[in-house]
């Protein structure tokens, strides 16, 4: 139940929930529950953005049926944008995947990504133009969104921080950027999570049934509130809260390291 908590509330907020999933068994000594529980918490985040967004969603999927059909409408340029946002991480995810998780999820890199990616998400938020909404962006921007995800896949980076960052660089509204980044999770999410499933290969285990319905329930209701206070909050507030709790983390982190 914890992991799903951290699970739901760190995986949409900018503050990186690989980076949380890897330093609790780390700074606790709790056992990793293995791959099937980790695709089990980001079921859970993937409902929980299904249903806080549920009017969008059902947009992505007329856009989709629009675009089997080479509709040019508002729904399938969108839902086009968030398909080739999703390229990158795939590619990325495919090639280096396995090698990024291995090899860059200890604690001084974990570190540096919090506090040097923290710094860059505050020093865009001070400075955007906070003007565009989701229909003004372009294709480029796209891409620049699907860069940013595929830099997610570091730890340490959170794939909220960086769409965020990306998404205000491009002269959105902050509660616009928010929306955008928690969209373009959505293919993203499902993506990962298939393409783990199909390389387990085995069915879930049956002593870990109970934790990962468990880890599924409190993810999705943890990150469907946790959404909903976000995009509350970025009506009038700015990100750099989030920014501090960054560098005071990696601060931590590098001292203990």
């Amino acid at each position: 139940m914890v992991l799903g908590l951290i699970q739901g509330v760190t995986e949409f907020l900018p503050i990186s929930s690989s980076a949380h999933l890897i330093l609790l068994p780390k700074l606790t000594g709790w056992p990793h529950l293995g791959r099937h529980f980790d695709i089990a918490l980001h079921l859970g985040t993937l409902m929980a953005i299904c249903a806080y967004f549920q009017e969008d969603v059902r947009r992505l999927f007329v856009g989709l049926s629009h675009l089997l059909q080479r509709r040019q409408t508002p729904e399938s340029r969108l839902t086009f944008q968030l398909i080739l946002a999703s390229l990158p991480p795939a590619l990325l995810g495919l090639c280096l995947g396995d090698w990024l998780e291995k090899h860059l999820n200890h604690l001084a890199a974990i570190a540096f990504c919090l506090g040097a990616f923290g710094l860059i998400l505050g020093w865009v938020d001070r400075g955007a133009l906070l003007r565009r909404e989701i229909q003004d962006l372009n294709y480029a921007g796209a891409l620049t969104l699907g860069l940013a995800q595929a830099m997610a896949l570091v730890p340490g980076v959170s794939r909220c921080g960086a769409t965020l960052t990306a998404a205000l660089w491009l002269g959105l509204t902050r509660r616009e950027a928010a929306r955008l980044s928690f969209l373009s999770a959505l293919p993203v999410t499902a993506g990962a999570c298939l393409l783990k499933s199909l390389r387990l290969g085995r069915a879930l285990p049956d002593d870990l049934l109970v934790p990962s319905l468990l880890g599924i329930a409190v993810a999705a209701f943890s990150g469907w509130l946790c959404i909903g206070l976000l995009v509350r909050y970025l009506r009038n507030h700015s990100l750099q809260p989030f920014v501090l709790y960054r560098v005071a983390l990696a601060l931590v982190l590098l001292l203990q390291g």
